[in-house]
């Protein structure tokens, strides 16, 4: 749409300045030297023409064939123009005192190449104007000719950006038609955007509107393209370039399958159903839709606002957006594929985590979701803020609940010869214990009440974010204040002989628990861990394999911390998480090992300092 009325109107424009000085002229006589010499001087780019005959009358009539129009020295082909056949009736009034009216007018196998060089310098700047030229003053839209009947016929129209990254817009057909420039103009349009079938039907505002620069233009446009739809209704301020659009938007599609070709990916197998509404917005380089609604693979957007921003002298583009969903299935969105598409992701859901050192356009997105589904994980009430830079995603905010406990997490994806290299600090509160055993697969534990957890985690060489979440290396530390244990464990830690006599009923408070975890690829210790309570405090250290689901675990009480009935015997527990095995821990040389590291203090990891400090269990003895 941006260039179609432009290459009408400035090829009528151009003949205009050359048949007004020939009319009295013999309609026999060949007037394409005389024609392309006036057009050549006019435009600074050197025209030939095959042949221009001219017809004198109350409506003057022009017959065009084989225009050819120069790209400027530094064009990627020598035509910017071309042109095989143009007719038009003009009437021959309009020349002298305008504005100029045209009718019968038809363009065939047009030809317009418009882009930019390297150096950014754009072809479409004719003669002294080649230079760039910034005016805060709207275009002159007077010279825009009356178009009773006008046709354009198998035609092309591409445009080129400095990189290379090249746009074809195919007019197979396109007609404009209105009763006078005082009644409204309509334009059908049937063709395609990068090989991809485009139509639309636009009932625009009439064209004495639209010769009023600056000023609201109304426009209601159709398109359709395979199962899209898109309808526009509003108003602009320059139609010719598409800009100072105010208008509604509305954008159904059951597959997306033409969204994804007009993005370059045809082949693509990804099928989803997606709907969006909302404000519509174009000034110069912003483009913006806001307040928007709609759905995209059943997950519903309650809310929207995206915004791009072009970039200015090589600099990449810019788009920012911020998202409500009210629920966002990964599982669904990632696993798009046409029903009769049998073959499956193998190990589930995954996300990618490529990151390019020139990314183009850069991301600054927040996203927040009610409820997420991700494999078997639900998490709800989830935030995101990211932000896309060359050689990184910065992630400044993550916050979700899982099981209840809510999380609070930032870092960083950094790319690392052809893979990515990941960080991350989280925060967790409210991990209810019961409630993560479950999950995890535990048999029952005598332990109640909720963690508090601070997580330091790092991968490299990754690629997905399954893979990162296998191959992380992790430091955590995590407490727990005002929780309970059994009281039959504390005294079967220290072996209280009363129990002899008497089975310890109830449960105790817990005043400080503490445990440091190191893992690597799913394999680690936790060490030191410490739990004090009102009738003693247990040491302990863990080794475990979340692989296989195993863990080996031994404990005993402090003498320091028991009564006088107390033997302080150490226990071990090992074995499958849904099944251990109970015993005693000095039996085995493995068990020894454990109490003999439990029995050491440790020093915490220095960035894990702040989080234990205060925690009685630091000092435990």
């Amino acid at each position: 749409m941006r260039w179609v009325l432009s290459l009408f109107g400035g090829v009528i424009a151009l003949l205009i300045i050359v048949c007004g000085g020939i009319y009295f002229y013999l309609d026999h006589i060949n007037l394409a030297s005389f024609a392309a010499a006036k057009i050549a001087h006019s435009s600074g780019r050197e025209t030939k023409i095959g042949s221009l005959y001219v017809k004198p009358g109350r409506w003057l009539t022009i017959d065009l064939n084989d225009l050819h129009m120069a790209n400027i020295p530094d064009g990627s082909q020598p035509d910017m123009i071309r042109l095989g056949h143009l007719h038009a009736q003009m009437k021959l009034s309009t020349l002298l005192h305008g504005p100029i009216q045209t009718r019968d007018v038809s363009l065939d196998r047009f030809f317009g190449l418009f882009e930019r060089t390297a150096q950014r310098t754009p072809n479409w700047r004719f003669g002294s104007s080649n230079k760039p030229q910034k005016s805060t003053q709207p275009p002159d839209q007077n010279w825009f000719p009356g178009l009773r009947d006008a046709k354009i016929r198998e035609s092309e129209v591409v445009y080129r950006g400095a990189k290379g990254s090249t746009y074809r817009i195919a007019l197979t057909k396109v007609v404009f038609a209105s009763e006078s420039d005082a009644a409204p103009l309509t334009m059908q349009f049937s063709g395609a955007y990068n090989d991809t079938p485009v139509t639309l039907d636009a009932r625009l505002g009439p064209i004495d509107q639209l010769r009023q620069a600056g000023q609201p233009y109304s426009t209601d446009m159709h398109v359709a393209s395979g199962d899209l739809r898109l309808d526009l209704n509003g108003n602009m301020t320059d139609l010719l370039d598409f800009d100072g659009v105010e208008a509604k938007l509305t954008l159904h599609t059951p597959t997306s399958a033409p969204i994804m070709a007009f993005a370059g990916m045809k082949d693509s197998h990804v099928q989803m159903p997606f709907d969006l509404k909302g404000d519509f917005t174009h000034r110069g380089s912003f483009w913006q839709i806001a307040h928007a609604s709609g759905a995209i693979q059943n997950n519903p957007i309650d809310k929207a606002r995206i915004s791009l921003t072009e970039g200015e002298h090589g600099a990449p583009d810019r788009i920012s957006g911020d998202l409500d969903f009210g629920r966002l299935n990964f599982n669904s969105l990632l696993d798009a594929k046409p029903k009769d598409q049998t073959s499956k992701q193998n190990g589930g859901t995954d996300i990618p985590l490529a990151v390019s050192q020139n990314p183009d356009p850069l991301l600054n997105v927040r996203i927040s979701a009610r409820e997420v589904d991700y494999n078997d994980l639900v998490f709800t009430n989830a935030r995101i803020a990211a932000e896309q830079m060359p050689g990184k995603i910065a992630v400044n905010q993550l916050a979700l609940t899982y099981l209840g406990a809510d999380l609070l997490a930032h870092g960083g994806l950094f790319a690392t010869n052809g893979t990515t290299r990941m960080n991350a600090s989280v925060n967790v509160v409210n991990a209810n214990v019961d409630r993560l055993r479950r999950k995890a697969g535990f048999a029952p534990i005598p332990i109640a009440g909720n963690l508090a957890i601070k997580v330091v985690a790092n991968a490299a060489n990754v690629r997905t974010l399954n893979e990162a979440a296998k191959m992380a290396d992790i430091t955590a530390a995590v407490s727990m204040r005002n929780g309970e244990i059994s009281k039959e464990i504390i005294n079967m830690a220290s072996t209280d002989v009363r129990l002899l006599f008497r089975k310890s009923k109830g449960t105790t408070p817990v005043s400080c628990l503490l445990g440091v975890l190191d893992m690597r690829r799913g394999v680690g210790t936790v060490v030191p861990l410490r739990i004090r309570t009102g009738e003693g405090t247990i040491s302990g250290k863990a080794d475990f394999d979340l692989n296989r689901k195993w863990f080996d675990l031994a404990f005993a009480s402090r003498a320091s911390s028991t009564g006088f009935f107390s033997l302080d015997v150490p226990i071990r527990v090992s074995g499958a998480f849904g099944n251990p095995r109970i015993g005693l821990a000095k039996w085995s040389a493995q068990g020894r090992a454990l109490l003999q590291d439990a029995s050491r203090i440790d020093s915490l990891p220095a960035d894990l300092k702040s989080f234990a400090a205060g925690n009685s269990c630091v000092s435990a003895h």
